[in-house]
């Protein structure tokens, strides 16, 4: 979590109990990617819990080395392509299938530039007003980035016709809007803490299919529906 490491753990520790309860809630192994989303958030709060300990105290400090590098992975790298992907392969819809495969191939763009910007070794981080700001190494702004990122990270959630996980992609939309309104500088982390904490809808979903309510199901069945 961006504030500290005893928050980053304590998240990790919540959200990854909760990854391990929606794991064992899946009914349909092409659900599985998509359910390890809470698991993967609570591994990424506790690297960075770990980089707040190698930081220590010193509000000065400038980090590097493989658990900057990892986290910078996931967060900018694996995401773009891991959501659109796992939102397809669950997709029983064959239309919206189709409208996946754009932000899949904008997250696999997005997801090639940003592993070659990840293993930088000008990749860092340090402490700004208590938080967590990571530096690319970038030779422009990372806001450049921002359009096919929110593209395929939340756009895709939203094409999906399972209602909790368009709820994921709202969800996340208003939180990277908040996390740019509160802070500029260190946005990445104040995101991702938030992100994390919306992957627990994830749950929901599955909660929702094993106990056989309306709202894990598919919106609307029509010819255009595959079979489960």
């Amino acid at each position: 979590m961006c504030f500290s490491a005893t928050a980053s753990f304590v998240g990790a520790g919540v959200i990854g109990a909760t990854g391990v309860a929606t794991l064992t809630l899946v009914k349909d192994k092409r659900q599985l990617p998509f359910a390890a989303l809470p698991l993967l958030f609570a591994i990424h709060q506790a690297l960075e819990g770990w980089t707040w300990l190698e930081l220590g105290h010193d509000t000065d400090a400038q980090l590097s080395g493989w658990g900057v590098h990892l986290w910078v992975l996931f967060a900018w790298a694996i995401l773009p392509i891991f959501i659109p992907w796992s939102v397809w392969l669950m997709e029983p819809d064959r239309r919206r299938r189709t409208w996946l495969i754009a932000p899949m191939v904008v997250g696999a763009i997005t997801f090639a530039y940003m592993v070659y910007l990840s293993v930088q070794p000008e990749v860092s981080v340090e402490v700004i007003d208590s938080n967590l700001d990571y530096h690319l190494g970038t030779p422009f702004s990372a806001a450049y980035m921002a359009v096919p990122y929110v593209f395929a990270t939340c756009f895709a959630p939203m094409m999906s016709s399972f209602r909790w996980v368009i709820a994921l992609g709202v969800g996340n939309l208003i939180g990277m809007s908040v996390a740019a309104a509160l802070k500029a500088a260190d946005y990445s982390s104040i995101w991702c803490t938030i992100a994390a904490f919306l992957s627990l809808i994830v749950f929901g979903h599955y909660l929702s299919q094993y106990t056989g309510k309306a709202a894990g199901k598919p919106v609307g069945h029509g010819p255009a529906t595959a079979s489960a």
